[in-house]
């Protein structure tokens, strides 16, 4: 066992740790996860870049938003501005601050945005190539408290699908849910939940709750409530979400309410409701 994050310890299983991920894996995501946002851009007929994607976004902000992220992680200013010893503090004051950097961006004509996204990714990528894994495994103060190198860049996998199907969702497509492409996602929720996640849960809270995706083969995540434990070697449950992979990283991200999901039926609580309840409430990554 070893201590992680806001008080919750870790129980590693046979697989190890939900922190054990691996640079080359997590920069062939990073790499392929904004090549498939650079060929959805390019496809876009002149005037969907007019349409709104989330409120108050059209796609020229949300590509302005890749751009000025990538270039606020580069040049430092993201860790600057939202440097906390809190996990979930500093979003808040990074989102203020993008807000602004994107309005410097978003009017500009559509090749230059997508010169900017293609540019700018290309560069962090490079940057981050750079780092030796053993630079990139301990985990360090950031904004999103203490965690990896590794770990900032995975993150970088998860805002990118979860915006490009914020896109999808704008022009009606599907899901992108292929299974090599969300399942880097995916795993990347399962090292984002002790991070922003279980800081959130009610105390008071009890029992041994399972998250698993029904249509990826990962290892079985586990959080004790009361013992305040997690991590794949967590054993036993009283309560199992399962759902699609899509449904529930889109749960996580906070654009679907878990109560929605679960009526649609992309999403099934089994066993004690009051414990995967009380999981489900605070479940964030953003």
């Amino acid at each position: 066992m070893r201590s992680s994050l806001n008080g919750w310890t870790e129980i590693p299983g046979p697989t190890g740790s939900v922190f054990d991920l691996r640079k080359n894996e997590v920069m062939t995501a990073v790499h392929e996860q904004r090549a498939r946002t650079l060929a959805l851009l390019r496809s876009l007929p002149e005037k969907d870049w007019e349409r709104i994607v989330v409120p108050r976004w059209r796609v020229r902000e949300l590509a302005a938003h890749m751009i000025t992220t990538d270039e606020g992680s580069l040049t430092g200013r993201i860790f600057t501005i939202g440097f906390t010893k809190d996990a979930v503090a500093g979003i808040p004051k990074i989102e203020a601050w993008n807000d602004k950097q994107v309005a410097r961006w978003a009017d500009r004509p559509i090749p230059e945005l997508l010169e900017g996204v293609e540019k700018w990714g290309a560069r962090l990528e490079r940057l981050a190539g750079l780092v030796p894994e053993r630079l990139a495994r301990p985990a360090i103060p950031t904004p999103f408290g203490r965690v990896s190198l590794t770990w900032l860049a995975g993150l970088r996998i998860y805002d990118e699908w979860v915006h490009r199907e914020d896109l999808r969702r704008a022009l009606g497509m599907p899901s992108d849910d292929e299974e090599r492409v969300v399942r880097p996602v995916a795993r990347m929720l399962h090292a984002g939940i002790p991070v922003q996640t279980l800081s959130r849960v009610a105390s008071g809270a009890r029992g041994r709750v399972a998250i698993g995706f029904d249509d990826l083969d990962l290892p079985g995540f586990g959080v004790d409530l009361q013992a305040r434990r997690f991590g794949y070697g967590v054993e036993g449950a009283d309560a199992r979400i399962t759902g699609s992979s899509a449904a529930i990283i889109m749960v996580a991200a906070r654009r679907d309410p878990w109560q929605d999901a679960e009526t649609a039926g992309a999403l099934k609580v089994e066993g004690d409701r009051t414990a995967a309840e009380a999981l489900l409430d605070a479940l964030l990554l953003v």
